[in-house]
């Protein structure tokens, strides 16, 4: 019995001296000159330093892995590999793995290919080298699940680098980790239906740039961590949790035999910071602060996609590069509630219940150059505006529903400022509320709108209206209400294009605008109180308006100005501007004050007026509407106690000269024939048919061209009208008509004008004088009457 353990022992010696043997002189070689075999055929070098095996503890260690292509191109540098098997899952028919350790991999993903080629990234080339010389698979063959799990997966120091020449794409993230922990592809039943585990990813501090937007984005620390698991047998779970910087991404995730998706994630204190790059800037913005919460439920069954939950925006603080004020922040933005669904049927929408912002704060200003800083930082070129008809097409087709019950901003403020005034015009609009309901982009809907808040230290603003939340410049109706606003807030504007300071006064603005289809309507009442000018500006290089003047015709005795300024056009039209309109307006009136002042007043005071005051050609007389206007500014000028009145006579030499003769020979028709006409009406054409007229133009005729040439005319020419018709262009041809005698008309039209101011005012006799004639074109109206108003 002794002898027979004896050799035994010694042949399992033996054995096991053959197996260290070959495990560790003979079994190396092999394998390495395999691994080489292989890599041959497939076209690769595969090379390694050294390989250790440990057979009795099942664990193999391979030193400086290389694998390099036939253009000696790097895919994979292995510092150091340890794979260590179980021996109790290996009794049991199980591949089960108590470690695996991969330690410094560096991994090269590249795309080589000649320029304008697509060419393939070089792991797929050696996918498809792999797959090419696989043996072929026999579909007759029952199939075996062999159930594999892994304990420990570890990868340490790893290295990844993306390398695209075409695309002049080069990124590389070092210091990676992973690290996976009880991973099997079976279930706790022990069904093979998937993957189970717990996995960790430490990517460290990654700094990349996004391909195709050229912009950078940068972690400090980015870690992704998690588990899987089997819930059912038709579900794969996971679990996916973010670590982004100081904020976490928590997830879960269910995938389904049915290939829905559903999931649940949650959002806590990310930073912005991170993602700003991605804004379409054309300058650097800086972030001061900025960080979501959310919680969010994703569904996700064959094309229809669906998203819900709260979002919310805290602290948001931006910055542009170089400049010392943010240029939006607010406290806190939410979203309360919303629903964003897509499917290829019904194309998508987006609900929300309310989105609401606390305490903005904007940052609104134009450079020296006239250009915004919103403009500086997101204009595009008229290259990059330039849209492919083929995606315009493509959208078109597409379908898009917003719906939001509730917009609200609370608290907020506005600081504008416009460098480009000399000096710089700066006004702020504080604790500024808005409230926009039913806001949605269905054809033909209006959102109701209600604003408050605080204009320039003492004024306020109140303001409601509907506007069409597709377009709304082409259809809105919106008042405007400003308050006690103190106008020296306005001085730089003023004094840019006034050319005077303002000292003290308030202003009130109700502004009433309506647009359809892009057709705008406009009032603006201004209602200045207690206005008083300060200074003219030094060397003011613009047109200098007449402010003094204005200010003393339109007070009235409260010391305030109430005027409407009206306006119109198409907000389609590439040069609209409503407030270009409205300042154009006001510059016509307070321009036309001293010179035109009854078209100033009459644009003001709603006289109407558009064309002055004109008189009839050949006449010394004024139509009823331009009668009564006279009139009514007698009555205004009343209240003017420091204001005078010069009226300037008027003539037209070449179109007064015959329209005189005219006069002359028709009134002394009219009066002939016994027909008498009041000298402030004016002169009606004869009708020839009554034999009164027809006896009045004879001895008019008689008169200024002789009997002689009446008594032959009667004898040589029918009876009828044609001989009416030629008496009397004979008879205004035979007028003479000189200088003078226009002269006279003139001065004779200005004393008319007077008479009918003074009719039921007489102590403005002593105000009104009148001035030297002179001449001027008469228009489509008549000829205008010119008027200078002085201030005593």
């Amino acid at each position: 019995m002794r002898t027979w353990l004896l050799r035994i022992t010694g042949s399992l010696l033996g054995l096991t001296f053959l197996f260290w043997c070959a495990a560790h002189l003979w079994l190396p070689g092999a394998i390495k000159s395999a691994v080489e075999t292989y890599g041959n055929k497939i076209g690769y070098q595969i090379t390694y330093k050294d390989l250790s095996i440990s057979p009795l503890r099942l664990r193999i260690e391979i030193d400086g892995l290389r694998l390099v292509n036939k253009y000696q191109g790097q895919l994979l540098d292995l510092k150091k590999s340890v794979v260590v098997l179980k021996w109790s899952r290996l009794i049991i028919g199980e591949l089960g793995f108590d470690e695996i350790l991969l330690d410094g991999p560096s991994i090269k993903l590249e795309k080589t290919a000649s320029k304008g080629a697509t060419g393939q990234w070089n792991w797929q080339e050696l996918i498809s080298a792999i797959t090419r010389n696989l043996p072929p698979v026999d579909s007759a063959a029952p199939k075996k699940n062999i159930k594999i799990s892994v304990d420990q997966f570890q990868l340490v120091n790893g290295s990844f680098e993306v390398l695209d020449q075409n695309k002049n794409l080069h990124e590389q993230f070092k210091s990676l980790s992973i690290e996976l922990l009880d991973i099997a592809n079976y279930d706790k039943q022990g069904v093979v239906s998937g993957v189970r585990g717990q996995y960790g990813f430490n990517l460290g501090a990654l700094n990349f740039t996004l391909p195709g937007l050229n912009k950078k984005i940068a972690f400090k620390h980015l870690a992704i961590k998690g588990s899987l698991d089997n819930p059912a047998l038709d579900t794969l779970g996971a679990q996916i949790d973010f670590e982004v910087d100081e904020g976490r991404i928590s997830s879960h995730w269910d995938f389904k035999a049915d290939k829905s998706i559903a999931a649940k994630v949650q959002i806590d204190n990310i930073s912005i910071t991170p993602f700003v790059t991605l804004l379409p800037a054309n300058k650097e913005i800086l972030t001061q602060g900025g960080v979501i919460q959310s919680v969010i439920d994703v569904s996700l069954k064959d094309d229809a996609l669906s998203i819900s939950g709260d979002l919310h925006l805290l602290g948001l603080d931006l910055l542009e590069q170089g400049q010392k004020q943010s240029v939006v922040k607010w406290n806190s933005g939410d979203v309360s509630r919303f629903v964003y669904q897509s499917s290829k049927n019904s194309g998508a929408s987006l609900s929300i219940d309310e989105l609401s912002v606390s305490q903005p704060a904007l940052q609104f200003e134009i450079d020296e150059k006239g250009f915004s800083n919103f403009r500086r930082l997101f204009s595009k070129s008229d290259s990059d505006l330039k849209i492919d008809p083929s995606v315009v097409e493509s959208k078109e087709k597409q379908s898009f529903t917003l719906d939001i019950k509730a917009l609200r901003l609370r608290d907020g403020e506005v600081q504008f400022s416009d460098l480009a005034m000399k000096p710089n015009f700066k006004v702020n609009l504080r604790k500024f509320n808005a409230r926009f309901t039913n806001v949605n982009n269905l054809p033909g809907h209006s959102s109701s709108m209600v604003l408050d808040g605080m204009l320039a230290e003492s004024g306020s603003l109140r303001g409601k209206g509907q506007m069409a939340f597709d377009d709304p410049r082409r259809n809105n109706d919106v008042t405007l209400n400003f308050k006690n606003v103190p106008l020296n807030a306005f001085n730089p504007a003023v004094m840019t294009f006034a050319g005077y300071q303002i000292a003290s006064g308030r202003i009130n603005l109700n502004l009433h605008y309506s647009a359809k289809d892009g057709d705008l309507k406009g009032s603006n009442q201004i209602i200045i109180k207690k206005i008083e000018l300060g200074e003219e500006v030094a060397d003011f290089q613009g047109k200098k308006l007449p402010l003094g003047l204005a200010i003393a015709l339109l007070e009235d005795s409260d010391d305030t100005i109430d005027v409407m300024i009206n306006i119109a056009g198409n907000v389609d039209s590439p040069e609209f501007s409503a407030s270009g309109l409205v300042w154009q307006a006001i510059s016509n009136v307070l321009t036309n004050v001293a010179t035109a002042p009854f078209r100033a007043l009459g644009a003001l005071l709603g006289m109407g007026a558009n064309e002055g005051v004109n008189a009839i050609l050949g006449e010394a007389v004024y139509l009823p509407p331009d009668q009564d206007r006279l009139e009514k500014f007698g009555d205004f000028l009343v209240k003017k106690p420091h204001a005078t009145l010069e009226l300037v006579g008027t003539y037209d030499p070449t179109e007064d000269k015959p329209a005189l003769a005219r006069a002359i020979a028709d009134l002394a028709i009219l009066k002939l024939a016994g027909i008498n006409i009041s000298p402030n009406d004016p002169i009606p054409t004869p009708d020839f048919s009554d034999p009164k007229v027809q006896s009045g133009l004879k001895s008019a005729y008689a008169q200024y061209v002789g009997r002689i040439k009446l008594g032959q005319r009667l004898i040589t020419l029918p009876d009828g009208a044609g001989r009416n018709d030629q008496l009397h262009a004979e008879l205004i041809t035979s007028i003479p008509v000189t200088e003078e005698d226009m002269k006279v008309l003139a001065k004779n039209r200005a004393k008319q004008a007077q008479s009918l101011m003074v009719k039921s005012n007489p102590e403005l006799n002593d105000r009104i004088s009148l001035g030297e004639v002179k001449t001027v074109s008469a228009g489509r109206e008549g000829v205008p009457l010119e008027v200078e108003v002085r201030i005593k």
